[in-house]
Protein backbone atom coordinates (compact mmCIF):
# COMPACT_ATOMS: atom_id res chain seq x y z
CA UNK A 1 0.00 0.00 0.00
CA UNK A 2 1.43 3.34 -1.31
CA UNK A 3 1.96 6.00 1.74
CA UNK A 4 1.42 9.22 0.92
CA UNK A 5 3.42 12.71 2.32
CA UNK A 6 3.25 16.53 1.91
CA UNK A 7 6.60 17.66 0.98
CA UNK A 8 8.02 21.33 0.96
CA UNK A 9 11.17 21.67 -1.27
CA UNK A 10 12.81 24.86 -0.79
CA UNK A 11 9.14 27.02 -0.37
CA UNK A 12 6.98 24.59 -2.80
CA UNK A 13 4.85 22.06 -1.38
CA UNK A 14 4.32 18.79 -3.46
CA UNK A 15 2.25 16.01 -2.55
CA UNK A 16 4.75 12.37 -2.85
CA UNK A 17 3.09 8.68 -3.15
CA UNK A 18 5.44 6.37 -2.53
CA UNK A 19 5.12 2.68 -2.49
CA UNK A 20 7.89 0.17 -1.98
CA UNK A 21 7.85 -3.00 -4.91
CA UNK A 22 9.73 -5.58 -5.76
CA UNK A 23 12.39 -3.41 -7.96
CA UNK A 24 12.64 -0.59 -5.29
CA UNK A 25 10.43 2.03 -4.85
CA UNK A 26 7.34 3.56 -7.17
CA UNK A 27 7.63 7.21 -6.01
CA UNK A 28 4.76 9.58 -7.66
CA UNK A 29 5.82 13.28 -7.61
CA UNK A 30 3.16 15.68 -8.90
CA UNK A 31 1.21 12.92 -10.67
CA UNK A 32 4.59 11.72 -12.55
CA UNK A 33 5.77 8.20 -11.39
CA UNK A 34 9.25 7.65 -11.13
CA UNK A 35 11.04 4.30 -10.62
CA UNK A 36 13.65 5.67 -7.39
CA UNK A 37 16.30 2.85 -5.73
CA UNK A 38 17.91 4.43 -2.35
CA UNK A 39 20.75 2.45 -0.86
CA UNK A 40 23.34 4.03 1.67
CA UNK A 41 26.85 3.52 0.71
CA UNK A 42 28.54 5.54 3.41
CA UNK A 43 29.99 3.57 6.19
CA UNK A 44 30.22 4.74 10.29
CA UNK A 45 27.86 7.00 10.32
CA UNK A 46 28.54 8.97 6.82
CA UNK A 47 25.04 9.70 5.39
CA UNK A 48 26.33 8.90 1.86
CA UNK A 49 23.28 7.41 -0.12
CA UNK A 50 23.84 6.41 -3.91
CA UNK A 51 20.48 7.59 -5.08
CA UNK A 52 18.60 6.30 -8.35
CA UNK A 53 16.10 7.92 -10.17
CA UNK A 54 14.82 6.45 -13.29
CA UNK A 55 18.18 4.54 -14.01
CA UNK A 56 20.32 7.75 -13.60
CA UNK A 57 23.03 7.48 -10.35
CA UNK A 58 23.52 10.79 -8.34
CA UNK A 59 25.49 10.40 -4.77
CA UNK A 60 23.38 12.45 -2.45
CA UNK A 61 24.69 13.03 1.24
CA UNK A 62 21.07 13.40 3.17
CA UNK A 63 21.56 14.82 6.59
CA UNK A 64 18.22 14.48 8.71
CA UNK A 65 16.95 17.48 9.91
CA UNK A 66 13.39 19.13 11.89
CA UNK A 67 10.69 17.52 9.79
CA UNK A 68 12.55 16.25 7.45
CA UNK A 69 16.50 16.56 5.76
CA UNK A 70 19.18 19.15 4.13
CA UNK A 71 20.20 16.74 0.92
CA UNK A 72 23.36 17.72 -0.84
CA UNK A 73 23.34 16.34 -4.83
CA UNK A 74 26.58 17.66 -6.28
CA UNK A 75 26.96 21.10 -5.26
CA UNK A 76 23.47 22.12 -4.98
CA UNK A 77 22.02 21.82 -1.09
CA UNK A 78 18.21 20.90 -0.58
CA UNK A 79 16.12 21.76 2.59
CA UNK A 80 13.24 19.02 2.28
CA UNK A 81 10.76 18.90 5.10
CA UNK A 82 8.42 16.13 5.31
CA UNK A 83 5.26 15.21 7.36
CA UNK A 84 2.56 12.63 6.40
CA UNK A 85 -0.96 13.43 4.57
CA UNK A 86 -3.76 12.98 2.94
CA UNK A 87 -4.59 14.69 -0.84
CA UNK A 88 -7.19 17.64 0.38
CA UNK A 89 -6.05 18.18 3.84
CA UNK A 90 -4.19 21.29 4.50
CA UNK A 91 -1.01 20.54 5.49
CA UNK A 92 0.21 20.88 9.41
CA UNK A 93 2.86 23.73 10.27
CA UNK A 94 6.62 22.69 9.23
CA UNK A 95 8.72 22.86 12.24
CA UNK A 96 12.02 24.96 11.12
CA UNK A 97 14.24 24.27 14.10
CA UNK A 98 17.15 22.03 13.61
CA UNK A 99 15.95 19.56 15.99
CA UNK A 100 17.37 21.07 18.79
CA UNK A 101 14.87 23.78 21.03
CA UNK A 102 15.73 26.04 24.19
CA UNK A 103 14.29 24.39 27.17
CA UNK A 104 12.60 25.94 29.90
CA UNK A 105 14.67 25.91 32.96
CA UNK A 106 17.89 25.36 30.65
CA UNK A 107 19.54 23.54 28.16
CA UNK A 108 18.08 21.67 24.93
CA UNK A 109 15.24 19.98 24.13
CA UNK A 110 16.04 17.19 21.38
CA UNK A 111 13.07 16.81 19.14
CA UNK A 112 12.35 14.34 16.35
CA UNK A 113 13.21 15.36 12.98
CA UNK A 114 10.27 12.91 11.57
CA UNK A 115 8.06 10.13 11.99
CA UNK A 116 9.33 6.87 12.58
CA UNK A 117 10.11 3.91 14.98
CA UNK A 118 13.25 4.40 17.57
CA UNK A 119 15.57 1.59 16.97
CA UNK A 120 17.93 2.62 19.67
CA UNK A 121 18.70 4.82 22.27
CA UNK A 122 22.62 5.43 23.44
CA UNK A 123 22.16 7.76 26.27
CA UNK A 124 20.84 7.58 29.86
CA UNK A 125 19.88 10.17 31.96
CA UNK A 126 23.43 11.29 33.73
CA UNK A 127 25.52 10.42 30.94
CA UNK A 128 27.86 12.76 29.19
CA UNK A 129 27.87 13.45 25.21
CA UNK A 130 30.17 15.81 23.39
CA UNK A 131 29.30 17.39 20.28
CA UNK A 132 28.80 14.91 17.23
CA UNK A 133 27.63 11.55 19.67
CA UNK A 134 25.08 9.49 18.52
CA UNK A 135 22.01 10.01 20.75
CA UNK A 136 19.50 7.66 19.39
CA UNK A 137 18.67 6.11 16.25
CA UNK A 138 15.40 6.59 14.39
CA UNK A 139 13.94 4.15 11.61
CA UNK A 140 12.03 5.96 9.06
CA UNK A 141 10.86 4.92 5.40
CA UNK A 142 13.41 1.63 6.16
CA UNK A 143 16.56 3.86 6.65
CA UNK A 144 18.30 3.84 10.10
CA UNK A 145 18.87 7.62 11.36
CA UNK A 146 21.57 8.39 13.59
CA UNK A 147 20.30 11.45 15.43
CA UNK A 148 23.59 13.30 16.95
CA UNK A 149 23.88 15.88 19.89
CA UNK A 150 24.61 19.66 18.14
CA UNK A 151 25.65 20.58 21.76
CA UNK A 152 27.85 18.72 23.86
CA UNK A 153 26.32 18.30 27.78
CA UNK A 154 24.64 15.94 30.50
CA UNK A 155 21.71 13.86 29.35
CA UNK A 156 18.59 14.81 32.18
CA UNK A 157 15.74 13.10 30.72
CA UNK A 158 14.98 10.59 28.27
CA UNK A 159 11.33 10.58 26.64
CA UNK A 160 11.73 7.42 24.54
CA UNK A 161 12.29 3.56 24.40
CA UNK A 162 13.03 1.40 21.35
CA UNK A 163 10.33 0.27 19.63
CA UNK A 164 8.42 3.26 20.20
CA UNK A 165 6.96 5.52 16.90
CA UNK A 166 7.43 9.17 16.98
CA UNK A 167 6.52 11.87 15.15
CA UNK A 168 8.09 15.25 13.69
CA UNK A 169 8.35 17.79 16.91
CA UNK A 170 8.30 15.10 19.58
CA UNK A 171 10.31 15.17 22.38
CA UNK A 172 13.29 12.75 22.52
CA UNK A 173 15.61 13.42 25.25
CA UNK A 174 16.32 17.06 27.60
CA UNK A 175 19.76 17.96 27.07
CA UNK A 176 21.39 20.30 30.21
CA UNK A 177 24.53 22.90 29.31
Amino acid sequence: MAERYLVRLGGDLHEVEVEEGPGGLRVVLDGRSHRVRLEQVGHGGVPLYLLEVDGHPFEAFAEPRAGGYEITIGFRRYAVHVQSGRAGRAPAPVVEAAGWQPAAGGGWLVVSPMSGVVQEVQVAPGQTVGEGDVLLVIESMKMNNELRAQHGGTVREVYVAPGQRVEPGESLLLLAD
